[in-house]
């Protein structure tokens, strides 16, 4: 049982003095003391320094401060121990002294997982094309393992005729209910290792292109979870429905979208209330999306319908009535010749394991050799299950 994180004491930055301690042995102690802390609230090391560390009743304060202010606890920790802080990154004589830091003060490799994530992300803003950003609603941390919830109508049939409440009159209610299901939480990451020697000789940065690799690999595991989630269920809600392209447009080719067929299920979703603005498929799938910008039409002198009939004096304001905005997401694991339309914005949550990275602070002052691991236990809940479709343009 973690601790609450209202008890945790804030402190000056100096008592972080004692992983400044060239003897190896209580630097470390000092460091397993300082993991040991941060993992009875649950916490990873960034997130312990940010609350338990108060740059304004520190020594030395003003040396903590910036335009914006005071440092948060973590970068004023970062400062103490003489590592980077923001774009330091840029500076090569800064990871120079990271790298003698590390070397010389053996706790300080605690945050060594920190610094490294850090200097990627400041140094190389990647375009990560597979991302589970697009899929989820939101993305928030949770201490324990949490249930599946439901959600019920209250007297279904009156929820969905009355569209107003009569004078005193009964509200309709959603009741949320907790299934005996929970939420199934995966291991995301992978890691790097090389030894202290070969570290003497190499600069921090010589890490940047292998993290940008796993932090891009780390992405992709969790948009497949993600996508087998949205197909399948989670086992209290059911997979998602087909739609088969030829149901919908006789005549349809397979393997190719038909415009008019995906506008209709577009427009069917539209109509039981579950708008789509998300389409998650494959490369091969994106392909045939971007296709459907580029179709002329025959016999109009490469104008559409609209266009021509405005030419005639009137102008069609029929489409913006939608208004839909349907956004493609890659996923390599979406099976071939299909489209996972979904409501972003209640289908999908990303729930995060509070602390579940500080392993990697531990395996990295375990022994003579630099392990970087990046690694985040995270699993995703279904919300609703009404508010996906897959719509089949190979059948």
């Amino acid at each position: 049982m973690t601790e609450s994180l209202s008890k945790i004491k804030r402190r000056g930055v100096q008592t972080l003095a004692s992983l400044l301690n060239t003897n190896p042995a209580l630097s470390l102690a000092a460091a397993h003391e300082l993991i040991s802390e941060a993992k009875n609230y649950g916490l990873n090391l960034r997130d312990f320094l940010t609350l338990a560390i108060d740059a304004s009743i520190s020594d030395d304060k003003d040396r903590y401060q910036d335009a914006n202010g005071y440092l948060t606890g973590y970068e004023a920790a970062l400062s103490y121990l003489n590592l980077p802080v923001r774009d330091d990154f840029a500076q090569g004589i800064v990871l120079d002294a990271a790298s003698d830091t590390f070397q010389t003060y053996a706790g300080t490799r605690a945050l060594f997982p920190e610094v490294i994530d850090d200097m990627v992300r400041w140094k190389y803003r990647q375009d990560q094309l597979e991302s589970v950003t697009p899929m989820v609603s939101q993305s928030r941390t949770i201490s324990g393992n949490e249930m599946i919830s439901t959600v019920v109508d209250d007297k279904a049939d009156d929820y969905q005729t009355v569209r107003a409440v009569a004078e005193l009159g009964r509200v309709p209610v959603r009741t949320i209910r907790t299934s005996q299901t929970s939420v199934a939480i995966y291991k995301h990451g992978g890691g790097l290792r090389y030894s202290y020697e070969f570290g003497r000789r190499a600069r921090l940065d010589l890490m940047t292109p292998y993290f940008v690799r796993m932090l891009r690999e780390a992405e992709m595991s969790k948009v497949a979870a993600a996508t087998a989630l949205l197909v399948n269920g989670d086992g209290v809600n059911a997979a998602a429905p087909v739609v088969n392209q030829s149901s919908l447009e006789a005549g349809a080719t397979a393997g190719k979208i038909n415009r008019r067929a995906l506008v209709k299920w577009l427009i069917n979703r539209a109509k039981a209330g579950t708008p789509v603005d998300t389409v998650v498929g494959n490369w091969d799938a994106y392909l045939e999306w971007l296709e459907l910008f580029a179709m002329p039409i025959a016999g109009n002198q490469g104008k559409t319908e609209s266009e021509v009939a405005q030419a005639q004096g009137f102008v069609l304001g029929g489409v913006p009535i939608l208004r839909g905005i349907a956004n493609f997401s890659i996923s390599t694991t979406a099976a071939a010749g299909t489209l996972v339309g979904l409501s972003k914005g209640d289908t999908m949550e990303e729930l995060i394991e509070a602390g579940s990275d500080i392993e990697e602070s531990e395996r990295s002052i375990a022994n003579q050799s630099v392990t970087v691991v990046k690694t985040t236990n995270a699993g995703y809940k279904m919300n609703f299950g009404d508010t996906r479709s897959i719509f089949n343009f190979g059948a």
